[in-house]
């Protein structure tokens, strides 16, 4: 069974690296997926690193796993998502380190919120978050999700 989550996660969505220099680059990396299919434009990416520097690493919405995101006006095409996994944590803040990057591109304020919410779904266990930072292909984090995503229903 397929959900909004799980279609927006799909493997052209999805990217693992060793390690980025600093939380500006991971929101960078993370992003091109989106930027390369035209779902998001470059000054959607500037957004949303202004919006951390000006408001604080809220993004790390638990550990090890940030959300970042800014609003449909700044530059999103398409509702969209992406993930990118890094093997080395880069700091979100003091003692905040992220190993999951996961860009949300809303359109508007509502249609993400089913895809928000099974993504809660899948990120309220460490346990299932740490299976995920442990997955070495996209492959393998898309049947996470999945069946993360699906155990609630």
């Amino acid at each position: 069974m397929t959900n909004l989550l799980t279609e927006l996660l799909n493997l052209n969505a999805i990217q693992i690296a060793n390690e980025v220099a600093n939380w500006q680059d991971a929101i960078h990396v993370a992003s091109l997926p989106l930027l390369q299919q035209n779902k998001i434009e470059k000054r959607y990416i500037q957004a949303m690193i202004e919006s951390i520097e000006q408001h604080g690493p809220y993004v790390v919405l638990t550990p090890k796993v940030a959300i970042p995101h800014a609003r449909p006006s700044d530059g999103v095409n398409e509702l969209s998502m992406s993930l990118l996994k890094l093997q080395k944590p880069v700091q979100f803040g003091p003692d905040k380190p992220v190993y999951l990057i996961i860009v949300l591109a809303a359109t508007d304020n509502t249609t993400h919120l089913q895809a928000l919410v099974d993504l809660t779904q899948v990120l309220q266990e460490p346990s299932q978050i740490d299976n995920i930072i442990e997955c070495k292909c996209p492959e393998c984090i898309i049947e996470k999700i999945k069946q993360y995503a699906a155990k609630e229903r």
